[in-house]
């Protein structure tokens, strides 16, 4: 039992004049267990070098040992609430302070401030964050910095967390930089005393990992247990107390491997390796080497009862009567056990080679259990490995005994991670607290919260979802965006791929994800305006064309590569045969299918898709159901302005440069999507129900319009984008309403067109798409009228209905019928009458020689807005 009942007094108390040297704000008084204040004369200064004094209660004075008699502790270790943690993110995120400023005049980059924990509070105090081996925020120490990088001489003491008022826990403290310290326990840890010191000399000497323990005596037991096993480096601060403390005592104690460096041997005056860093030096690090004779006392680094990994590299493996060598110039380790969403496990090697540097390996779990497919994979590496199965387990559970390996989860595709909050791309990722990060050189990204290794792809892959140095803006992306594509065109896609960012959340207000249907003819730039979206995670996405012989299992692997993403599928046709795949996406019902190895009846895999679907198309659905669950989009006018064209190269350029940094703009905004989006959606349904309330909509139309618009108007609200030019709030609904009714009301239009028109102008674009119907003989132009020779499509169209539908077509008059009431108030004879043709036998002649009856008069731009028909694109000005 602790026969001690004093203990130093804490923050906030404040510290006292020393009374042996007289220094004002240096010494710490005794208190006894109740909290009262002992005699002023008992205490310690902190001017160690210059002072010493330290006198204890019922002890002789001791003016030059630091002798700490501390109470017993039996608090328990709790770490800042949630609050505070979000308070260090966005604290983290700020550079304004004087410290930031001076580091960064030295060239120190923004990105290692933040990597390092660096902050500034709300009052412009500097802050170090201090974070432990696991990442996870455990205290933070306050300083105040001059413009010159040094302690501000205004009687600021620096000082942690404020503990909590309930005595039975305590926030703890760890090495500041200890959530830096790799699993690779082969590269040097530099200890220092100061925070400072830590941050600056991490940036110029990268090569080693770097710890700070807060003062010469402030690597207790506690802070040192995570340097076990480690080649360590004890940097001496210029004086006394940085030369002998106790905290190269308690690395002695401790027997970890370490070495003291005094970098500035002939100095006396705490000047330390910062200090010679901003002088322009850089001093040489050079670690003493080992005496030869305990160099040479083992030759072996790892050894359990069958398995010895040597210093020379070499692997043992013991038999029934002797040793054997398994692996004569590479050792084996393991850096990371990961493990994704459906349990499946995969193991990141790192493969030492003699005089080599090392490689590193993924297999998945089989692999790394099996002798044969390990020997494999090494062998493509040009390593031997000469073991069996059994020897494989013995490596394995030296492996797991002796060694030290992360745990991380495995993301399977770019784009949102939902365990992690994080949004993945090839080369970075987005945390939730805001900050891009690259992951490390076992492809694995550590946060406060999370640790996770990034999906291994082909590199054609990783282009498409790739973060570029670009500094293009959404702002400015989306300008040259509508010139393209004109304001009334652009505007719904670009607010469906906001949507797209934030899919899980619209999933879950709403449970669906609406299709966006681009409808248009060759030539009208419908593909355009999805491919220049999807180059806003990275680099351009090729599309999945529906045309060709995909597979279901084909079609359901690429639809699952990305999560809050947008895929794009192209020239979709309603022959084709997986429709329900795509209604899944909108349902997120999941898509179901049995295991190719499965024996029983029952057994079935779900796939889930994660991304909102773009389609484009020359033909409207057929099918209602799946119309109904898409946003349709026509494209009409082929004829591009000068102006247009010149913004289309000039989105071309833009897109070469990577445009992915648009993506992680707008990713940062997720909290406030998150936290406003019930409220937003609800606004705008709310006003366009109202407006569509007589006119009998589907509720589903209205609802897939309003979940497209709904992110875009939460951040135009909030001044974080601009798609129109409103600022106001009442404005912005306005214009979004408008908008969105728009779109509507030409989707219901074409939906509730009698199904016999609709069938047949689909089926008349299909064969004049497929040169089945020609201009001049079977249909021509007259001023705004198409004409149409109804004797000679007639049987055309039925054979094809009935290739599409199995069922006989509607007949020729019922079609006609329709027509007439369609081009009301024009009279049945201006509709219905004999027009001239030319020739079906001799195509050379060009004279309109043939009278046929029959034939019906419409008018061409009423068709062309209702139904989609394009029957100009062959034309040779198209």
């Amino acid at each position: 039992m602790n026969q001690y009942s004093y203990r130093f007094e804490k923050s906030p108390k404040k510290k006292g004049k020393c009374p042996k040297c007289g220094q004002a704000n240096t010494f710490r008084y005794y208190e006894d267990q109740e909290g009262n204040r002992l005699d002023e004369y008992l205490g310690k200064c902190e001017r160690i070098n210059h002072c010493g004094y330290h006198q204890i209660p019922n002890l002789i004075s001791h003016s030059t040992k630091n002798i700490v008699s501390l109470m017993p502790n039996n608090q328990d270790i709790i770490n800042p609430s949630k609050s505070w943690i979000e308070r260090f993110d966005k604290w983290t995120l700020d550079l304004s302070s004087n410290f930031h400023t001076f580091c960064l005049s030295k060239g120190i980059s923004k990105e290692h401030l933040i990597k390092h924990g660096v902050a500034t509070d709300d009052k412009g105090k500097t802050v170090f964050v201090f974070r432990n081996h696991k990442s996870q925020v455990v205290n933070a120490k306050w300083f105040v910095y001059d413009e010159q990088g040094k302690r501000a001489k205004d009687g600021y003491n620096s000082h942690s967390m404020v503990q909590p008022k309930n005595k039975n826990v305590r926030y703890g403290m760890c090495l500041f930089g200890e959530e830096q310290l790799s699993s690779d326990k082969e590269k040097t840890v530099i200890i220092v005393e100061s925070e400072k010191t830590k941050v600056i000399a991490s940036f110029f000497y990268p090569e080693y990992l770097w710890v700070a323990c807060g003062s010469n005596n402030g690597l207790t037991s506690e802070k040192l247990m995570v340097l076990s096993g480690r080649n360590v480096i004890w940097l001496c601060d210029a004086d006394a107390a940085g030369r002998m403390n106790s905290s190269i005592k308690n690395l002695e104690k401790a027997q970890i491997k370490h070495t003291v460096i005094d970098l500035f041997p002939e100095r006396s005056d705490g000047y330390d390796i910062a200090d010679a860093i901003l002088e322009g030096k850089k001093p040489e690090i050079a670690q003493k080497q080992p005496s030869e004779e305990k160099k040479t006392s083992s030759d072996i680094y790892i050894k359990t009862p069958t398995v010895m990994y040597k210093n020379d590299y070499t692997i043992w493996v013991k038999t029934r009567n002797n040793w054997e060598v398994v692996a004569n110039n590479f050792l084996v380790y393991v850096k990371y056990k990961t493990q994704d969403e459906n349990q499946n496990c995969t193991w990141i090697l790192e493969i030492r080679i003699k005089n080599k540097e090392a490689i590193y390996i993924e297999m998945s779990h089989e692999d790394f259990c099996s002798a044969k497919r390990m020997k494999m994979e090494l062998s493509n590496n040009l390593l031997s490995f000469k073991i069996n199965d059994v020897q494989l387990t013995e490596i394995q559970e030296l492996i797991y005994s002796k060694t030290q390996f992360g745990q991380a989860s495995k993301v399977t595709r770019y784009g949102f991670h939902s365990e992690s909050k994080t949004y993945v791309f090839s080369n970075k990722v987005l945390l939730p607290n805001g900050i891009l990060v690259e992951p490390d050189k076992f492809g694995v990204v550590t946060d406060n919260k999370s640790c996770i290794s990034l999906p291994q792809t082909k590199d054609k892959m990783k282009n498409r979802f790739f973060i570029s140095d670009s500094d293009v803006s959404f702002n400015q992306w989306y300008q040259i965006y509508i010139q393209t594509h004109t304001y009334e065109k652009a505007f719904v896609p670009a607010c469906f791929y906001i949507m797209s960012l934030f899919r899980d959340i619209v999933i879950s207000h709403k449970g669906s994800s609406p299709i966006l249907y681009l409808k248009g003819s060759a030539g009208t730039g419908k593909s355009s305006v999805v491919r220049n979206l999807t180059c806003l995670f990275g680099y351009e996405q090729p599309q999945i064309n529906l045309k060709t012989k995909n597979t279901e299992a084909a079609l359901v692997k690429l639809m699952s590569q990305l999560s809050n993403g947008l895929i794009w599928m192209d020239e979709f046709h309603n022959d084709f045969s997986h429709e329900g795949l795509l209604q899944a996406a909108y349902d997120n019902a999941g898509y179901h299918k049995t295991p190719e190895a499965s024996r029983s009846n029952n057994e079935t895999d779900s796939i889930d898709i994660y991304s909102a679907l773009a389609l484009t198309s020359n033909y409207i659905p057929n099918n209602p159901i799946f119309f109904s669950r898409c946003i349709l989009i026509q494209i009409e006018n082929k004829e591009k302005e000068a102006s247009q064209r010149k913004a289309f190269f000039n989105l071309i350029d833009l897109e070469k440069r990577g445009l992915g940094n648009i993506t992680v703009e707008l990713c940062k905004y997720r909290k406030l999507i998150d936290e406003n989006y019930n409220t937003a959606f609800s606004k705008i349904f709310n006003r366009v129900e109202q407006a569509t309330q007589n006119e009998s909509m589907p509720e589903r139309l209205l609802s897939n319009i309003c979940q497209a618009l709904t992110c875009a108007y939460i951040l135009q609200v909030n001044d974080k984008i601009q798609v129109c030019e409103y600022t106001e709030e009442s404005d912005i609904l306005d214009e979004f309403v408008a908008i969105a009714l728009k779109t509507i009301y030409l989707q219901h239009r074409i939906q509730n067109e009698t199904s016999v028109l609709a069938e047949f102008f689909s089926i008349l674009q299909y064969l004049y798409d497929s040169s089945q119907i020609h201009e001049g003989v079977h249909f021509r132009f007259e001023g705004n009228f198409l004409l149409l020779r109804m004797p000679s499509i007639y049987p055309i169209f039925m054979h094809r209905y009935r290739n599409v539908y199995y069922k006989e077509a509607h007949d020729k008059e019922s079609i006609i019928q329709e027509v007439v009431k369609m081009e009301a108030p024009r009279n049945f004879k201006e509709i219905v009458k004999t027009i001239r043709f030319k020739s079906e036998e001799n195509t050379l002649d060009q004279a309109l020689k043939s009278p046929v009856t029959n034939s019906i008069s419409v008018t061409y731009e009423l068709i062309q807005s209702s139904f989609g028909v394009d029957l100009k694109a062959r034309r040779l000005d198209g």
